[in-house]
């Protein structure tokens, strides 16, 4: 078996379930090249990277949770602050309780009418034309409309926002040169407007918030709170947008499933999600530094190593899921890791989950006979599983 984990093609269609076949019952803890004369270790059993994920103490995130070490993307923003994502306990624990509360359960559920007023916009753009480009128009929409409102910015700004989020997540060899750290660039030079309009005029927002948190006594640096923006932006778009897009490609690929779905949208949707996201899992992966030595799935692991968690294959892996090939939008329990865990367990999950129900309901509430109209077109990464062009066509109901 061909195993190449690296390169964006083996992400063209979904995740490399052959490949993560493979490598469950021949090598769950394999050992990766990365073309630069060292490698890393692709971890595919669901235990193994339930462990890692929660296990700080032996496996860190610092100094990045991409597989690559830090490049040049942020060559021009200088500073001696990291991403929140790159944090370990307790550094972790005290950036995080700056904003954990504006995401528990219950705030978000708080903002459920706000969240299906503008799942209802979106539909409302599209519906009277019969078609639209169901990523852009629709998937990605969603996420962006919910953030740029957290965050007190204009809806079409998280638009644009949005479209920035997709070069970052895609391989540089892809691009034109110098795209990503540009992106990068231009997200910082919004922020960097947002500081100044929210230091001015504060608002009740989580933009203005978070300029007036305090950590340890003192209020955060204007690089602390840019790579706080970014990742907001950043993650609080990928998991709605590529599951909203890639779920509803999966649902056209299962018509029994999809017709099932669509007869009682409200009263399934909540399982249903929980079985789409663990059937896309939009997020590849997450990378871990090795602390000391260790072992892993028969693996002698030493201090410094990287260790890659393959979050598509462990949602794939039989020992957790009966008959885990088998999309069943009623499967329960579904104990999935599309959104992580341990102290990094994703921080919007609850937005997500209320953001997905939103838009797929009124999807299948409002709009019938829906069909792919058009070429598909994936991202061209190896960090999130996506569609980046999906036009569909439909009916009325």
């Amino acid at each position: 078996m061909h195993i190449d984990l690296l390169s964006p093609k083996s992400f063209v269609g979904g995740h490399p379930h052959g490949q993560y076949d493979w490598l469950r019952s021949h090598a769950p803890v394999h050992w990766h090249d990365d073309g630069e004369g060292s490698g890393f270790w692709a971890v595919t059993r669901y235990e193994d990277v339930n462990q890692i994920g929660r296990n700080a103490e032996v496996f860190s995130s610092e100094p990045t949770i991409m597989i690559a070490d830090p490049d040049m993307a942020l060559a021009n923003f200088q500073s001696d602050y990291k991403m929140m994502l790159a944090m370990d306990p307790p550094q972790h624990t005290a950036y995080r309780k700056l904003i954990s509360r504006e995401f528990t359960q219950g705030p978000a559920r708080q903002y459920q009418s706000r969240i299906q007023q503008l799942a209802t916009r979106i539909v409302d753009a599209v519906i009277d034309r019969g078609e639209c480009e169901f990523v852009s128009e629709v998937a990605g929409e969603m996420p962006s409309f919910v953030i740029a409102d957290l965050m007190g910015l204009p809806l079409e700004d998280g638009r644009t926002l949005y479209e920035l989020t997709e070069v970052i997540h895609s391989v540089p060899e892809e691009l034109p040169e110098n795209a990503i750290p540009t992106a990068v660039m231009k997200m910082f030079e919004y922020g960097r407007g947002v500081i100044e309009e929210k230091r001015r005029r504060p608002a009740d927002d989580l933009a203005s918030k978070l300029l007036h948190a305090e950590l340890d006594g003192r209020r955060l640096a204007d690089e602390e709170f840019l790579l706080f923006f970014m990742l907001l932006i950043d993650a609080g778009g990928d998991t709605t947008r590529n599951l909203v897009s890639t779920g509803l490609h999966a649902l056209l690929q299962h018509p029994d499933q999809l017709a099932r779905l669509a007869a009682d949208p409200e009263g399934l949707m909540p399982a249903a999600r929980e079985e789409l996201l663990r059937w896309t899992s939009p997020v590849i992966y997450m990378r871990r530094r090795v602390k000391q030595p260790t072992s892993l799935g028969g693996q002698a692991l030493e201090a410094g190593d990287r260790v890659v968690m393959y979050y598509g294959a462990a949602n794939r892996d039989p020992e957790a899921f009966a008959n885990p090939n088998v999309l069943n939008l009623q499967r329960s329990p579904n104990r999935h890791l599309a959104f992580g865990g341990g102290h990094h367990l994703c921080l919007g999950q609850w937005f997500a989950r209320l953001e997905i129900d939103a838009i797929m309901t009124e999807v299948l509430s409002r709009l019938t006979n829906i069909r792919i109209a058009g070429e598909l077109k994936w991202m061209p990464s190896n960090f999130i599983s996506g569609l980046t062009r999906m036009p569909v066509a439909f009916d009325t109901k």
